[in-house]
């Protein structure tokens, strides 16, 4: 069953956007909300995500994981969002 997760990415250094993305790809979707958060949405769970993403992340780098519940939610962020979170429900 697929789930949301809330990905801060910060990578090391030499690591460009395009790298980082290549990885977002292997979730069944991702949303972009700036350069260094994403939301995902997947089949794998955190630890998975984290094997991923370490090696663009390590050494001087930061990776926060976690699962997004996306059932209790309001904010000001872009239409395009709200839309992608409510065609994934």
């Amino acid at each position: 069953m697929a789930s949301y997760y809330s990905i801060y990415i910060s990578t090391k250094k030499g690591i460009d956007a395009d790298k980082v993305e290549d990885k977002m790809d292997l979730a069944l979707d991702w949303f972009r909300l700036n350069t260094s958060y994403w939301v995902v949405y997947t089949s794998s769970d955190a630890n998975k995500w984290q094997e991923r993403l370490q090696p663009l992340v390590e050494p001087g780098g930061n990776l926060f994981i976690c699962r997004l519940d996306t059932t209790d939610r309001q904010g000001w962020i872009s239409k395009e969002f709200w839309k992608w979170l409510k065609e994934k429900r």
